[in-house]
């Protein structure tokens, strides 16, 4: 299990599958600088070779998720952490508290889905400042709601409501603040009981079916499920489903 970063930049806690990352820069809106970038890359990096994580879980311990990186981040540096949480194979899940802004919200569309409270909010506001979101935005948000919500976000920068992020597709659940990590538990729970191999397959078909075609992708499809025929995990899922008992998944 990856210890947490001595200067508590990010909390890990670990159990049953689930690993849950609390972000905790200690800077203003929970923005991110090069210290808590690093240690929180250097965490997924560590979860990535992990076989006992099921599900990740990013969250934050402020009022904000994160409104962004810090003035005090090196000129030009890229956010690593960013594209660390994209390369999971595992299910990842972002909590919305608060604003998750700029890079900020580039962290949460980098996770696989995403909960929020009923309060909080979305915004790509860089162009104000005559920069650029290069964290992803504009690659994965028009696959997330379409070119012409992505341009409205990414253009006017303007902050978009929990509700309307729903309604656009952005978000799976909103819930009131305080429903909100309790509803995250229960969805990290249900997807580390499920079978992980399973969970990393749906993710890479769907995943990479998108950048091609229809046939493509179901050759994918194909080729993943006869994959997972030959699983330990696919036999005691079968038995399992006989006895009408729990499989005990060990993701081989």
């Amino acid at each position: 299990m990856p210890k947490p970063n001595k200067r508590r930049l990010v909390d890990v806690e670990q159990r049953q599958g689930m690993v849950f990352l609390w972000l905790r820069s200690g800077l203003a809106g929970n923005r991110m600088d090069d210290a808590t970038d690093s240690a929180l890359c250097r965490t997924l990096e560590d979860l990535a070779f992990d076989d006992g994580v099921r599900v990740v879980v990013v969250a934050a311990r402020e009022r904000d998720f994160c409104l962004g990186a810090a003035q005090a981040l090196t000129p030009g540096t890229a956010l690593q952490s960013i594209q660390a949480l994209a390369r999971l194979e595992c299910p990842t899940v972002a909590v919305i508290q608060g604003g998750a802004a700029a890079e900020g919200c580039e962290l949460a569309l980098a996770c696989d889905l995403r909960l929020a409270a009923t309060r909080s909010y979305f915004a790509l506001p860089q162009l104000r400042a005559g920069q650029f979101p290069c964290h992803g935005a504009t690659q994965r948000l028009p696959r997330l709601i379409g070119r012409m919500r992505a341009l409205d976000m990414l253009w006017t920068g303007r902050r978009v409501s929990a509700r309307e992020a729903w309604r656009w597709g952005l978000v799976n659940t909103v819930v009131p603040s305080r429903q909100l990590y309790p509803e995250a538990e229960r969805l990290a729970r249900t997807l580390a009981e499920r079978a992980p191999l399973g969970l990393r397959f749906i993710k890479e078909a769907v995943g990479k079916g998108l950048d091609g075609t229809l046939e493509q992708g179901m050759r994918l499809e194909e080729d993943l499920y006869a994959l997972l025929q030959t699983t330990t995990d696919w036999r005691r899922g079968i038995a399992a489903f006989r006895r009408k008992t729990r499989a005990g998944f060990l993701g081989r």
